[in-house]
């Protein structure tokens, strides 16, 4: 069974899933009769005719329910079959409960008062005697009944309303298990985007003796509706565990789809994938703008960093009363304080493409600069290269399309602080917005390495040497991608130069999402040693998110922009740019980090078509 999948429909409305002994059932009822039918399917893609004509039948009325049907819910609970079912007639909505020895017909036991929202029974479970109901809306909540006839809510949410930049988003149930660590409640997300609904699946564990207790959310990435979808609309039907998986099924316009989610990705004590995380130094930032330095008095962020002769140099972007862009330096013995600071700019814009004269002002639709600033030179990445230092950097005249430009230093002149950088030269094509270049501090089958961004991928490219003349560029002949539907979905750019490990090349890189589009963060990638273009390992979840004071106060909120990393005594630290204002650091035990990003193999959930 593929991940994803889209299955024929037949003409009949479908209104529920269920998975029960390795058989996976659908539920029909049809447009012109008020009877139910059922195919089932063993690989859960393939279905056949397995009952029809189900009565659905109201007891106290005597009279089988023709109202519109939805959310048809089945659990089994002990003996029997019940079912939570939403009717809908003359615009009223009702929730029911129904009993069913087996698929042969159901009968209400009662319409559930007081709640419209569509629900699910816990299988084979009760709480003090009693039955357990989860319902969804604004918020998930759960009720009680000792004989399914009166229904005692609980007001407090188990899952309480999920709010982001899109606002409140409605809740679905998709189902309950019962696993060891106790109640898994798994739930759809449902958003809106012109007027078409984008879905995320996502689950917590609820206490076994008080389930309106949440023990643990799960926060692994479960799932997110693909792109494509936004042209179909698509509503969840339920989840049933099948196998190895979970699989999600999906009423669309144009068929019925179905997904798997590897249940590992639910299980805490499988860790599966395993955190990468940084942690941020509660005396962030550790370099600030300085008021009374005209050069660096708005803006200090954006830092390149390398760890050598027993000490970090970091080379930082500073914005100052000219609004042009330079690079200062300082130094840190720890890599986590700063022990020495220059009072001068180490590097300032000389080159006609750089913004080395008086402000110009913007057409509307020109470009613009991150740090509120004209241009200059800005966002550093630096790789040592046997005795040089190397240098790629955003070059920008505050007008014509950002482009990256390379220098070189002496590393004996770095160290001692002579200045004495080589001229620069542009190395990307003209007219292209071009970004975030670095160099791999090694050949690769005696070329240089070169990685650089143009919107939304990584490229890389592979040169004989550095001796650019500013008539050849890079080509970006290969490409490292966003991934749809996951939070590096919009586009991404390496953060530092790759770091050499014993299971590959590190690479930290900045992202950003279709749904969180205001936002920078951060994630990791191991690329093969003898192949960088080869991701062996990519981060299912960022490894750093700006949601400190320090990555939101400033020219601008949510912004967490790596471009230094160094390995120091197997001490990862990762220097970044908190809200284009400040520099800051984030780190972790480097040989962890990657024992746990090695985990996080290649993961695709995106759905495919069966022919």
């Amino acid at each position: 069974m593929p991940n994803s999948s889209k299955i024929e429909n037949n003409k009949e409305n479908v209104v529920g899933v269920y998975g029960d002994g390795g058989i996976i059932y659908l539920f029909y009822k049809g447009a012109s009769s008020n009877l139910l039918s059922v195919e089932a399917s063993s690989d859960g893609e393939n279905f056949t005719a397995f009952k029809s004509n189900i009565k659905l039948r109201d007891e106290k009325k005597q009279k089988i329910i023709a109202s519109e049907i939805s959310h048809f819910n089945v659990s089994k609970i002990f003996d029997n079959y019940f079912v939570a079912f939403e009717t809908r007639k003359k615009g009223q909505s009702k929730l029911y409960c129904a009993k069913g020895k087996n698929f042969d017909g159901f009968s209400t036991l009662s319409e559930i008062s007081g709640i419209k929202e569509g629900g699910i029974l816990a299988p084979n479970y009760k709480h003090d005697g009693k039955y357990v109901l989860f319902f969804g809306g604004a918020t998930i909540k759960a009720a009680f009944s000792t004989d399914f006839s009166e229904w005692q809510r609980h007001e407090e949410p188990v899952v309480k309303s999920y709010k982001d930049f899109f606002g409140e988003n409605p809740l679905k149930v998709g189902n309950v298990f019962v696993v060891d660590e106790g109640l898994l409640l798994i739930y759809f997300v449902v958003k809106s985007k012109n007027n078409i609904n984008h879905f995320e699946v996502k689950a917590v564990v609820v206490d076994k003796n008080n389930p309106t207790r949440v023990l643990r959310h799960i926060e692994n990435h479960i799932w997110e509706s693909p792109d494509e979808w936004f042209g179909e609309k698509v509503k969840p039907l339920g989840i049933v565990k099948f196998q190895e998986n979970f699989v999600s099924y999906w009423k669309g316009e144009k068929g019925l789809y179905c997904t798997r989610h590897p249940i590992y990705l639910f299980d805490e004590k499988k860790k599966h994938f395993p955190h990468v995380l940084l942690h941020k130094l509660r005396h962030n930032p550790i370099i600030r703008p300085i008021v009374e330095s005209l050069w660096e008095s708005k803006a200090t962020f954006n830092p390149a960093a390398i760890f050598e002769e027993g000490k970090v140099h970091i080379i930082y972007r500073a914005i100052g009363q000219d609004d042009v862009s330079v690079l200062g330096y300082a130094s840190s013995l720890d890599g986590l304080h700063i022990d020495e600071r220059l009072a001068s700019p180490i590097f300032v814009p000389t080159e006609p493409f750089e913004s080395s004269g008086p402000y110009r002002g913007h057409a509307p639709g020109q470009f613009t600069s991150g740090g509120g600033c004209f241009g200059g030179c800005e966002d550093p990445r630096v790789t040592k290269i046997d005795d040089r230092l190397y240098m790629t950097y955003v070059a920008y005249d505050g007008w014509n399309p950002p482009r990256v430009a390379l220098t070189s230093i002496d590393f004996g002149d770095f160290l001692d602080h002579r200045w004495d950088w080589e001229k620069p030269v542009l190395i990307s094509k003209p007219g292209v917005v071009d970004k975030n270049a670095c160099l791999l501090p090694e050949k690769i089958n005696g070329k240089y390495v070169i990685f650089h961004r143009i919107f939304p991928d990584i490229l890389v490219d592979f040169v004989d040497d550095l001796n650019f003349d500013g008539t050849r560029f890079l080509e970006g002949k290969y490409k490292i991608s966003p991934r749809e539907s996951h939070w590096d979905s919009r586009k991404i750019g390496v953060g530092a130069p790759p770091i050499k490990t014993d299971e590959g090349w590190l690479l930290i890189y900045q992202a950003v999402g279709e749904r969180d589009s205001a936002r920078y963060h951060m994630g990791a990638m191991l690329l093969d040693h003898d192949d960088p273009t080869r991701v062996i390992a990519r981060s299912h979840h960022p490894i750093l998110s700006p949601d400190m004071w320090f990555e939101n106060e400033g020219h601008k909120s949510g912004v967490a922009y790596p471009c230094g990393a160094v390995n120091m005594h197997n001490n990862l630290y990762v220097y970044y740019g908190g809200a284009d204002t400040v520099v800051c650091v984030a780190g972790t035990k480097t040989d962890q980090f990657v024992a746990n990003l090695k985990k996080h193999k290649p993961l695709e959930l995106s759905p495919m078509l069966i022919s």
